[in-house]
């Protein structure tokens, strides 16, 4: 038997970047985290062709986001919400701090097992599964907001005041899965047949009737909260080898794949008791979460053909396609009184085809390559799950439609070379270059003035990284000194973002509508960055 122990550690501090805040850095927020993780790992051979290894760890994270830690301080107070002037600096906020206050905490117990053994040749069987216990916090501890009292304009503190100022709120979700594959190796054929099941409770309450929210509606029917159903799948998958001569195969994979949302997704802005005011032509409580919603299914299917062309030459092409349902979106929910708000459910769906070609080229000299290239083509009815609520909001059609999702990039080639002739130093280069993205273009400037959703292209990117290592001897060690640059060329465009006015990241038909973010260099990408370093590994560790 072999018991160890792992254990990782990271705690940051920071601030975003935020080009309103240039002459008041001191006012904005300060995002500070804490995770941990560790725990044993136990592995144990029961006989010459069967072992088996299980272990427990802890995931540990905690994060916040607010300019001071007590929601009392009186530098609040003294601040004020943060103010600029529109006339000077485009409104650049010159005094004030960011009201912001948001905190996170996850905490998961995870148990996984799996047991291999291969009773003969031709079978290798595994089997395991685990079982992840979390204990997730989110909210805002506390908010900010300005009130009249007594005919006095003053900051008011709100502690867990829902409807309105909701607080922290608690969930403790379980997920778990087993799963059992074989692989089968004969002479000519290769077969790896698997299935998995799934399992997920959210552990939590929705309301009972949808269009009475938080039963508080006069003179309509009620109903008590009920909790969230458990979510059970099962999931089959194939994969097989057919070598056709001695040196090429066909390969073929057909899955199907269960991913659940983000927590984040679906159990945040889930307290429906917010809804408690909700009236026609009222407040907008924004996107409520659905912690009952089913997880994302894609069906995959993949065709290929591999060949070595000699000892240091091969290809690979592989043909693709992806079928999703059950996407994150939103349906809209009309109340007793007339009202109307928005939840997320599954309602989204989309599709993947596409194909990749990898070439491999070893030892040409001291040079080794490697080449992948793909073409994909990604639509569906929405890129993000609240897309259908903000086309509503616009006074567009919210119906279902095929749309190129915004990462639908057609072209994506990817070069990777590395120089070493056995001597102390290596040399290695990784140039990307990928077509434009889709955005949506805008003719004029205003309300409705927008053509089809991502019925433009963004321009082409093209990035180059860099990395040179030479060993030395220093002190009598061996020292590995490095020489690193990222975005040689200083490019400023990689697919980020563009004016919808141009479908250019440099300027806008509409300068002065957008005279805040043509100022504003963030939104560039990084530039040139050139890194020394010196990296040691003792003997042993190799």
């Amino acid at each position: 038997s072999e018991i160890s122990y792992q254990a990782l550690l990271n705690r940051t501090t920071s601030r975003r970047t935020d080009w309103a805040f240039r002459f008041n850095p001191d006012g904005l927020s300060e995002q500070w985290s804490f995770s941990a993780a560790h725990g044993l790992d136990w592995t144990r051979t029961l006989s010459a062709t069967t072992f088996l290894e299980a272990s427990l760890r802890q995931n540990y994270t905690e994060y916040h986001d607010w300019a001071y830690d007590d929601l009392f301080d009186e530098r609040y107070d003294e601040a004020g919400p943060p103010q600029g002037d529109f006339g000077y600096e485009l409104g650049a906020f010159v005094q004030g701090v960011s009201f912001t206050r948001y905190r996170r905490k996850t905490n998961s117990t995870v148990f996984k097992t799996s047991l291999v053994t291969q009773p003969n040749a031709v079978h290798q069987v595994k089997v395991g599964g685990e079982v992840n216990v979390s204990r997730v916090e989110f909210g805002s501890p506390g908010t900010l907001t300005y009130a009249t009292v007594d005919g006095v304009e003053r900051l008011v503190r709100h502690v867990n005041e829902p409807p309105d100022f909701p607080g922290v709120t608690q969930y403790r979700p379980v997920f778990g899965g087993v799963f059992a594959q074989d692989f089968l190796s004969f002479d000519d054929l290769t077969l790896r047949v698997g299935l998995r099941g799934d399992y997920f409770d959210s552990r939590a309450y929705l309301p009972g009737d949808l269009e009475n929210p938080a039963n508080s509606i006069t003179g309509s029917p009620t109903a008590a909260p009920h909790k969230s159903s458990r979510k059970v799948s099962v999931s089959p998958r194939l994969g097989v080898a057919y070598p056709i001569e001695d040196f090429a195969a066909v390969h073929f994979a057909y899955g199907h794949f269960r991913q659940f949302p983000a927590i984040g997704d679906i159990f945040s802005n889930a307290d429906y008791s917010v809804l408690a005011n909700l009236q026609a032509g009222g407040t907008d409580f924004g996107v409520l979460g659905n912690p009952d919603v089913r997880p994302e299914f894609t069906v995959q299917y993949e065709i290929g053909y591999k060949q070595a062309i000699d000892e240091n030459l091969g290809i690979d092409v592989t043909a693709f396609y992806k079928d999703i349902r059950d996407l994150l979106g939103v349906e809209f929910i009309t109340t007793y009184n007339g009202a109307q708000y928005a939840r997320l459910t599954n309602v989204d769906f989309g599709s993947v085809v596409g194909f990749t070609l990898t070439v491999d080229h070893r030892s040409l000299g001291p040079l080794d390559t490697h080449l992948d290239y793909t073409w994909q083509r990604a639509s569906g009815n929405a890129s993000d799950p609240r897309e259908t609520a903000t086309r509503a909001e616009a006074g567009e059609d919210p119906r279902p439609r095929l749309i190129p999702l915004n990462w639908d990039q057609r072209h994506t080639l990817n070069l990777t070379g590395s120089w070493n002739d056995a001597g102390p130093y290596n040399v290695s280069t990784v140039i990307r270059a990928v077509s434009g993205q889709p955005y949506t273009p805008v003719i004029t400037a205003g309300f409705g003035g927008g053509l089809d959703t991502n019925s433009g292209r963004k321009p082409v990117g093209v990035d180059v990284d860099l990395r040179a290592e030479r060993r030395v001897e220093i002190a009598g060690e061996g020292m590995n000194v490095f020489f690193r640059v990222f975005n040689v060329f200083d490019g400023r465009f990689f697919n980020g973002a563009v004016y919808p006015s141009t479908g250019s990241p440099y300027y806008s038909r509409f300068p002065e509508a957008d005279a805040v973010s043509l100022g504003t260099p963030t939104r560039f990408e990084a530039p040139r960055r050139i890194e020394f370093g010196l990296r040691w590994q003792p003997e042993g560790s190799r």
